[in-house]
């Protein structure tokens, strides 16, 4: 997620602590960032190298906004984004 000239409209992140035998201490970041064609959701563990991104079209910048604060309210896994974006909003995936 990181990048010069990127411009970002909302950055959450999740601290998440060491739970012996239950989790490990991590970080999950989410953002919403407004490319040429689309807004993209990322989010991404700490821990992880893997950005997970996903790109709609035609959607609205407000519930956009919204749908990023319920992901990072909920503590939605980054892997679990796309799926969770794609049942809220359909065809604009």
């Amino acid at each position: 997620m990181e990048g010069a000239g990127q411009n970002y409209l909302a950055i959450y992140q999740r601290d998440f602590s060491e739970l012996e035998g239950l989790q490990k201490a991590d970080r999950v970041t989410y953002a919403l960032r407004r490319t040429q064609s689309a807004l993209c959701f990322h989010a991404r563990r700490r821990t992880s190298a893997q950005d997970i991104t996903c790109s709609l079209c035609g959607l609205d910048e407000a519930f956009a906004g919204r749908l990023l604060c319920y992901l990072y309210e909920n503590a939605v896994a980054p892997e679990q984004v796309p799926e969770i974006v794609r049942d809220l909003c359909g065809a604009a995936v």
